[in-house]
C-alpha cells in the first residue's frame, strides 16, 4: 500500500518555534524553519511515505471570519521572530522541491482534509498520515488516515488512529466536530453551549451519537441541560459550522507530484547547505546517501 504524508505547515513550525532555542543565519532568526525540516526528516525516516505534501495557512481572514467576527480573536499575538520565518516556509519548500498548497479563504486544515479525501478517492490503495499538532485534524482520521502528533517537543510523538483519537477525546472521530459544536473551542474562540463540558457533551454523544439528535430529543434531556441547549441552540450549530474541515475545495493536484523521488533529497541537500544546517545534512545522508553531495562553506558559521 501506497503511502502520502501530509504536513500541517504553520501548526509544526509553530511547535518548532517553541520546541528550539533561538538559531540565526546572517542575523535573522531561523530555529521554526530548521525544527520544521527537522520534523520532516524524522518523519521521511520513521513513516518512509511514498508521497510529501506540505499545506500552509494563507495571509488574511478565511470563510470562518466572515460566518463568526470573533473567530481566533482573542489569540495571543504571533511573536514577530517566528512571523519573520513564515514567509521562509513557502521559498524553503520550493527549493526542496517539495510539492506544498495554500489558498485564500481557506485553512491549512481544509487544504489537508481536501487532498486526503480526494488522494482516497483516487487511489485506493493508499493510506494518509497527517503530520500536525492540532486536535481539530481527529476529525478526519479513519481506518486509512492517522495523526501523527508531537507530544513532547519534536522528538517524541505519537500516532493517532481511531482508537486513540476515543481514548483521548471521549469520543469516535465523526463526533468530534459535534463535541466542538457543544463545548465551544477557547482557542478559535467559537462558543458552543454556555455551561456544557467535556464530560456533559461526552455523555450527550455517547447517548444520541450527533448534534441533530440530541436537538431531536431535548425533552427526553434533564431540564439543567436542556435548557441550556435550548438557549444556545444557534451557537451551538455556528460552531458546528465553524469547527468542520473543508474536504471538498475545488483544488487542482497530482498525487505523483508530490512523489518522493532522489531528486527531492538532492534538493533538500541544497536547501540545507544554503542554511548551513549542518546536523540536518549530516542526518540527511546518514539515511539518504546521494551520489553527489554538495560541500558546505567553511566560511559560513557552524550553528547547527
Amino acid at each position: 500500500m501506497s503511502h502520502l504524508v501530509i504536513v500541517d505547515g504553520h501548526a509544526i513550525a509553530h511547535r518548532a518555534y517553541h520546541s528550539i532555542p533561538p538559531l540565526s543565519v546572517n542575523g535573522s532568526p531561523v530555529n521554526a524553519v530548521y525544527g520544521f525540516y527537522s520534523m520532516i526528516l524524522s518523519a521521511i525516516d520513521s513513516l518512509n511515505p511514498d508521497y510529501l505534501i506540505v499545506c500552509l495557512d494563507s495571509p488574511g481572514p478565511n470563510f470562518r471570519n466572515e460566518e463568526f467576527v470573533g473567530y481566533r480573536a482573542k489569540r495571543a499575538p504571533t511573536d514577530t521572530d517566528l512571523i519573520s520565518q513564515l514567509p521562509l516556509l513557502h521559498t524553503t519548500l520550493e527549493t526542496a522541491s517539495i510539492r506544498h498548497f495554500s489558498l485564500s479563504g481557506f485553512e491549512a486544515d481544509d487544504l489537508i482534509g481536501t487532498i486526503a479525501k480526494k488522494s482516497l478517492h483516487k487511489k485506493k490503495k493508499l493510506k494518509v498520515t497527517i503530520i500536525t499538532g492540532d486536535k481539530d485534524l481527529m476529525q478526519l482520521v479513519n481506518d486509512k488516515i492517522s495523526l501523527f502528533v508531537p507530544i513532547q517537543g519534536l522528538s517524541v510523538t505519537k500516532i493517532y488512529g481511531p482508537l486513540e483519537v476515543k481514548e483521548k477525546l471521549g469520543v469516535k472521530p465523526d463526533q468530534v466536530i459535534d463535541l466542538k459544536a457543544l463545548m465551544g473551542d477557547s482557542s478559535d474562540n467559537y462558543p458552543g453551549v454556555a455551561g456544557i463540558g467535556p464530560v456533559a457533551a461526552t455523555k450527550l454523544l455517547e447517548q444520541y451519537s450527533h448534534l441533530d439528535n440530541i436537538y431531536s430529543h431535548l425533552k427526553e434531556i434533564k431540564p439543567a441541560v436542556s435548557e441550556k441547549l435550548y438557549k444556545d441552540r444557534d451557537n451551538a450549530f455556528l460552531s458546528q459550522k465553524l469547527a468542520t474541515i473543508v474536504t471538498n475545495i475545488p483544488l487542482k493536484f497530482k498525487l505523483r507530484d508530490a512523489k518522493l523521488k532522489s531528486s527531492t533529497y538532492n534538493s533538500l541537500e541544497k536547501l540545507f547547505v544554503e542554511y548551513n544546517f549542518k546536523s540536518l545534512l549530516a542526518r540527511l545522508r546518514r539515511h539518504h546517501p546521494q551520489k553527489s553531495k554538495i560541500k558546505v562553506q567553511s566560511t559560513q558559521a557552524s550553528l547547527f
